[in-house]
This record gives structure tokens, sequence and C-alpha cells, in this order.
């Protein structure tokens, strides 16, 4: 008979004797990284630039008339009607938002499965629902803050040019925070799910990103074309079908603007029935999104 031998062989390898943090940990994670993906954190200077940027062009307007109201003569009308269009700079801002999570969404979606990252994270203590729940939450997060920056800049500015001081301004202006808050919710609802679906269905980030932007433009425009063109009796619903005129309606209700150029005032529909049509909208994407990813993980 042959003698057999063996060897050991020490390879370093050591068990693992940190913290374990379990499913919550493993959800922080996935936002924490979707936070930065978006951002364009620890990443290379170019997938800087369009986030940053859109932000620059979201804010610049708000710090111009902010500006504006401190360096006009005390007193002026002008300075106060600029700095308090709430209303006109969500709608400005709304329209950023938009570009904003047509560019998000795919980034936060589309890689992990063209990289193999899913069957990676379905090896950790994360669900598909805490999968999805972490991306959504990374997104909405970022365009909350994203339409909430012009804001708070307006709101700091008329603070600043009040006439009893910086203090009195912000006891005076508080009535609007929660308007603001509610407002920007709005237009995070009607965004990003749709965004989300649409991330969650394509293969190309670009393709991804048009995708969005087409179906928004082209739900506003039908709506538009429909409910101002035709007289059939259903025709003024039409209008609840765009996610854009619908955030706009309730944008204008809750700052008490009013006009027919809203396509909801002028198709006589309460904005109430738009922020229905929001959420129900929203979870249906995001209930959507989550079955996909039941299917795949």
């Amino acid at each position: 008979m042959t003698d057999r031998t063996g060897a050991v062989y020490d390879l370093g390898y050591e068990p693992y004797e940190g913290e374990r943090n379990g499913r919550s940990g493993a959800r922080r994670t996935v936002v924490a990284d979707g936070l930065r993906r978006v951002l364009g954190l620890r990443r290379k200077g170019r997938r800087k630039v369009l986030p940053w940027a859109l932000l620059l062009v979201a804010v610049a307007p708000a710090v111009v008339a902010v500006g504006a109201s401190f360096l006009l003569p005390t007193g002026g009308s002008d300075q106060i009607e600029i700095v308090t269009a709430n209303a006109g700079f969500f709608l400005l801002g709304g329209t950023i938002a938009l570009l904003f999570a047509s560019l998000a969404a795919p980034e936060l979606l589309i890689p992990d499965r063209s990289d193999g990252v899913l069957s990676m994270l379905a090896s950790r203590p994360l669900t598909p629902g805490d999968y999805v729940a972490a991306k959504f939450a990374s997104i909405a997060a970022i365009v909350f803050a994203f339409l909430l920056v012009p804001q708070i800049t307006l709101y700091v500015g008329e603070a600043g040019t009040h006439s009893q001081g910086l203090f009195a301004g912000f006891v005076d202006g508080a009535d609007k925070l929660p308007k603001i808050l509610l407002v920007a919710g709005v237009y995070t609802i009607a965004y990003v799910p749709l965004a989300f679906v649409i991330a969650a269905l394509t293969k190309r980030k670009a393709v991804a990103s048009s995708i969005f932007i087409a179906l928004s433009l082209g739900l506003a425009g039908i709506g538009e074309t429909i409910v101002r063109e035709t007289n059939f009796a259903a025709a003024r619903w039409i209008a609840l079908l765009s996610p854009i005129d619908d955030a706009n309606a309730v944008n204008l209700w809750v700052f008490d603007e009013h006009g027919e150029e809203n396509l909801l005032d002028y198709a006589d529909i309460h904005p109430l029935f738009g922020l229905l049509s929001l959420v129900v909208l929203g979870i249906a994407c995001v209930f959507f999104v989550y079955r996909r990813y039941r299917r795949i993980m």
C-alpha cells in the first residue's frame, strides 16, 4: 500500500466578529448607497455633473429673488411679491424635479440588475420588499429635498426682509411651512413612482429616462387636447391621467392660486381628486415594482 499524506494550509481566514445589523442594517445600507449613487458621491466627476447642475438650476432663481429683495429699496412691493411666490417656484421646481427623477430612478435600479448585484443582495437578510422600499426611499428623499431647497431659500429670504427683523419674519412665515412640505410631497408622489416603474422594466438608463419624460409630457398633452378641444361628457376626467397637471393643480390650490391655465380648474375638477389620483397611481406603481422584484430576486 502507498502511504497517503496530506497537508493543512492556513489561508488566514478569520471569522467575522463585528456587529451584525441584520435586515435593518441591510436596508440602511441600501438607502445610503442609493443616496450616494443619485448624487454622484464617491464616484467620478462626470457622475456629479447632471444632478448638481439641476440642483443649481432649481436654486438659482430663488437665490436671485432673495438677492433682489435685499437690494431693492425697502418697502418696495415688487421684491415682496417675488420672494413670496411659492406656487410659481414650485411650478418651476416641479419641471426640474421631473428631469431629476428621470435620471435618478434608472441610476438606482438598472445597474443592480445589469451588474448582477441582485443575486448578491438576495444572499443577504434582505427581502425583495426591503430592497424596493429602500430604493424608493432613496429617490423619494432626494426628490423631496430637491424641491424643498428653493422653498427654504425663499422662506429665509422673506424672513430676512421682514420689517421687524429675522425672528419675526420666521414666525410670520411659519404658516407656509406645512403648505411647502405638502406640495413638495405631492410633486414627489407625482414623479417618483412612475419613474420607478419604467426603470424597473427597462435595461438601459438613457431609454428609461427618455420613456419617462415622453410619457409624462405625452399624458399632459393628451389631457390638454381632449379636455380643451372635445365636448363629450366624460372628457374632463381625462385631466386626472396627467401627473403633471394633478400636481400643479394641488400646488396652486394649496397656495390659493387659480386660473383656467390650470387644466383641472378648466375641467372644473377639485384638486383633491388630483391628489387622490396621484396617491392611487403611486401605490399601484410601487406594488407593481415589488411584484416584479419578487420574481427576479
